[in-house]
């Protein structure tokens, strides 16, 4: 098979079914795929808002041929929604996406390639974005990079990581360490059942939007590599501290079956759970959940100034029950836990 005959068989007619799901997409999009570029007409006075995520085999996903020849599916809606969870993080309305696919050979067949179609336009589809343009090539590994667009409106605010101020209280979407226990535990009874947290994310786009509508917010970020390393880029970037509720963090019923030091390391240390972390002012309140879907918020912490910006114990500071987590009192760890989270080069 051909570069060409793969995308005409597999992501050039498909794309056609995500656009009509996005009228937005579908209006301002002048030229998708078939072409050297695409071309986009941008609404008036909206922002572009853009990012690029890659997925590894080996290193974001199994090394092993045989789930990901069986996770076909989960590969493609994955590539797509981490993404997208970048573009809420920004309370960006996404748009479009493009795809750059290094396939090895094994996986250039009929029963791969439909599989992984189907879940890379299911995810378009959910999240309303289309596919206008990429590229293809062959390597030894399955290497995915996808880059997502979305539009702010001239009314909206673009929530980053550096305003965070003392004093604001930090608030968490969702629930924490369910992928990560799925990821460390995928053989046991319970590691199955929330296998989907790992495979199948969900990024929280109606709370990114309603929250830069609203305005107030004052950082945020997706949870991506782990609560604790994903708190330190807004304390570095906004040279704060924060002091982190760990009893605090929200918790799946499934996943209050596991002990309580093991749990606390999957929510803080493990990542893959998309959800958004943000700050506002102690005055101000988060959405209803009523007008988010129904997205569970929990105030997890506190912004506290910082004195030193060289560490991330600097930078996190733990509580549990209202008493401080240190080397010499580490309850309820037996030691203080690592929160280095996800760690790309290491």
């Amino acid at each position: 098979m051909t570069e060409f005959e793969l995308i005409y068989r597999y992501f050039d007619q498909q794309h056609q079914q995500a656009a009509e799901a996005n009228a937005l997409s579908q209006s301002t999009v002048l030229k998708g795929l078939g072409d050297d570029a695409a071309v986009i007409r941008l609404p008036a006075e909206s922002q572009l808002v853009s990012c690029v995520d890659t997925l590894v085999q080996g290193r974001h996903f199994a090394e092993d041929w045989a789930q990901v020849e069986a996770l076909a599916f989960a590969i493609g809606f994955k590539s797509v929604a981490v993404n997208i969870s970048d573009i809420a993080a920004m309370g960006a309305t996404p748009h479009s996406i493009l795809l750059a696919l290094a396939l090895p050979e094994r996986l250039a067949n009929e029963s791969w390639l439909g599989e992984f179609a189907k879940g890379l336009f299911h995810a378009c589809t959910q999240f309303g974005v289309q596919l206008i343009g990429g590229d293809t090539t062959r390597h030894d590994k399955l290497v995915l990079s996808v880059t997502a667009q979305g539009l702010l409106a001239k009314d909206a605010h673009p929530i980053y990581r550096n305003g965070a101020q003392v004093g604001d209280k930090v608030y968490v979407s969702g629930t924490l360490g369910d992928a990560c226990y799925a990821l460390h535990y995928l053989d046991t009874e319970l590691g199955q059942q929330l296998s989907h947290r790992l495979h199948m994310p969900t990024p929280r786009l109606q709370l990114g939007q309603a929250l830069a509508q609203q305005g107030g917010a004052t950082a945020m970020i997706d949870v991506s590599d782990g609560l604790a390393q994903d708190l330190k880029h807004i304390c570095l970037q906004s040279s704060v501290a924060i002091r982190l509720d760990i009893d605090k963090l929200p918790t799946s019923t499934s996943l209050q079956q596991v002990a309580t030091a093991e749990r606390l390391r999957c929510q803080l240390t493990g990542g893959d759970d998309y959800e958004l972390l943000f700050t506002l002012p102690a005055g101000v309140s988060p959405p209803e959940s009523n007008t988010i879907a129904n997205t569970r918020v929990t105030c997890i912490g506190e912004v506290v100034s910082t004195t030193d910006n060289s560490d991330i114990e600097a930078h996190i500071q733990l509580s549990y029950e209202g008493q401080p987590i240190t080397p010499a009192s580490p309850h309820p760890f037996s030691e203080m836990p690592n929160l280095q989270g996800f760690q790309h080069f290491s």
